[in-house]
């Protein structure tokens, strides 16, 4: 037989009809579990005696148990029907349809179990994507936190705080010539230092939006690698100074290609001034937010710990009305306000996780955070973590069109919180900070690469039994993955829309079949590509 013959006939042999998938089940295969003395060909005889070639054996799963999945042909056997007869057979101990499996990336930090708010928000979806650290064109992320102090030597953070690569650490010089010396972490604005202030308030903070992920210590940040910048302040004044600083290393940062500077994206403001108190009332305070939105900066900020309506009482810095402000209530693991909190139709956005909240603590431990102070890293955190998704437009206009691309990061959050009832009418939006919806947002806006259906490369060929299948697809729509032998039988089929934000790519499991010649197609409709591996 020819190969133009047979790929004729194999051609021929696609055209039927398809298998189809609902929330990851795979419907034409079946795990059936046999009794101990049951053998599985003299059952797969017993099927096929019903429907000839209606059945196969498609891998052993679990040989010691009896475990095997089969290959059913759904166009002979209706899954009512199948089901009920198995019911019915004495050898069958158990049996069910196999599901494609949903990963779900989690850390392995011990503590992790006590940070609800991350899942609350639908960080755990976006780690499934990102954990954070870099853009698409490898620009390491930086978040600012202004606080009161930090142990920047804790365990859990030492490896994400910033180091200035533009200064020589303890030469008494001011190499990077920004009238600080040996500024490798931030600043000591209390008591103008480059020798960081020890306190338990900014350590805690630091710890949710960036504590190290997936160490196998203690807890996760929602930033597992990212780097904090880190900058003590008490005072109004040292609160601008380090906001120039901010401006001044991501102006580097965009003038230099990234050549000098850092790609600073978002500052924590855990902090403010008692009410009652307006922005209008800080004008040189207020006024830095929309500076350091001109060169790509946001703000998350978390409102007064008082249960006071921000629009009419005020409170700072959250009744700013800078476009690159965005401002949280702290809200409790029963989906409510917390009762000590501001609110605000006008001024206050959203809400996100606060009570009850678990971070970094001093002496290399861990313990309880709460108040607004625990909900605006939440908030901050997840501002650098979707600067990370693996989308190219978004990574070039971070560099290209900073200020604009700060304010597509805010409208993503702004505009895909998750409706809470209690937050109904006393925020902006209504809702609970929600990065699995925002991130789905920019998926949805974000030009992917697309092309001509193809298959790039199958790799290793000839393989040993694990092969790796790199393709292409005009669009994102469910394409078939299908596998035929040499005498054109079908040995394996999938199911899968391709993600708009990760390589479109196939890790497959083969060893399962025999040695010899094998065919892999895609297809979608009328569209299909097939190209021949190997198994040796």
């Amino acid at each position: 037989m020819t190969m133009k013959y047979f790929l004729t006939l194999l051609l021929l042999c696609l055209i039927g009809s398809l298998v189809g998938q609902s929330n990851g089940k795979i419907k034409d295969e079946l795990l059936v579990r046999l009794e101990d003395k049951a053998s599985i060909q003299p059952f797969l005889q017993k099927i096929n005696a019903r429907h000839p070639a209606s059945v196969t054996l498609q891998r052993t799963v679990a040989r010691q148990h009896g475990i095997f999945l089969l290959k059913i042909n759904t166009t002979i056997w209706q899954e009512n029907t199948l089901e009920q007869w198995l019911q019915q057979q004495p050898e069958v101990m158990a049996f069910q349809y196999n599901y494609q499996l949903d990963f779900r990336q989690e850390p392995n930090d011990f503590e992790f179990v006590n940070q609800w708010g991350f899942p609350r928000i639908g960080i755990e979806a976006v780690w499934d994507v990102t954990t954070g650290g870099q853009t698409s064109n490898g620009d390491q992320i930086v978040i600012a936190v202004l606080d009161s102090g930090f142990d920047i030597e804790h365990p859990d953070l030492a490896a994400n705080v910033w180091q200035n690569s533009d200064e020589i650490p303890n030469d008494g010089l001011d190499n990077d010539n920004n009238g600080y010396i040996d500024d490798t972490f931030g600043w000591n604005f209390k008591e103008d230092s480059n020798e960081m202030l020890v306190d338990d308030h900014g350590l805690a903070v630091a710890g949710i939006l960036g504590a190290s992920g997936n160490n196998s210590i203690g807890v996760a940040g929602i930033n597992w690698n990212v780097k904090v910048m880190l900058f003590a302040t008490g005072f109004v004044d040292q609160i601008i100074s380090a906001y120039e600083y901010c401006i001044e290393q991501r102006k580097r940062y965009n003038e230099s290609n990234g050549q000098k500077g850092a790609f600073l994206v978002a500052t924590n403001a855990s902090f403010g001034l008692p009410t009652p108190t307006f922005c209008e009332a800080q004008p040189v305070w207020g006024g830095m937010y929309d500076l350091m939105g001109e060169v790509g900066i946001l703000t998350g900020a978390g409102t007064a710990n008082s249960n006071v309506n921000v629009d009419l009482q005020g409170d700072m810095p959250t009744s700013c009305e800078s476009d690159f402000i965005l401002t949280v209530t702290n809200v409790t693991q029963d989906d409510e306000k917390y009762q000590s909190s501001g609110f605000g139709k006008k001024h206050i956005d959203m809400g996100a996780p606060g009570h009850n909240s678990y971070s970094l603590a001093l002496s290399n431990q861990y313990g309880s955070f709460n108040g607004n102070s625990a909900a605006a890293p939440h908030l901050t955190g997840s501002i650098a973590l979707l600067y990370a998704l693996p989308c190219q437009d978004l990574a070039d206009g971070a560099l290209t069109d900073p200020m604009e691309t700060a304010l597509f990061i805010r409208e993503a959050i702004i505009n895909n919180t998750e409706p809470l009832a209690d937050l109904d009418g006393i925020t902006v939006t209504g809702g609970i900070l929600n990065v699995e919806n925002a991130m789905n947002f920019i998926g949805e806006t974000c030009v992917a690469k697309v092309g001509p259906l193809d298959l790039i490369r199958l790799y290793p060929n000839p393989s040993p039994g694990n092969l790796t299948v790199e393709y292409e697809t005009p669009d994102y729509e469910t394409y078939e993955f299908r596998i035929y032998n040499i005498l054109g039988q079908e040995v394996y089929r999938h199911e899968a829309m391709p993600n708009r934000f990760a390589q479109k790519k196939l890790d497959l499991d083969l060893q399962f079949l025999a040695k010899g010649s094998y065919f892999f197609m895609i297809q979608r409709n009328d569209d299909r590509v097939i190209k021949p591996f190997v198994i040796f």
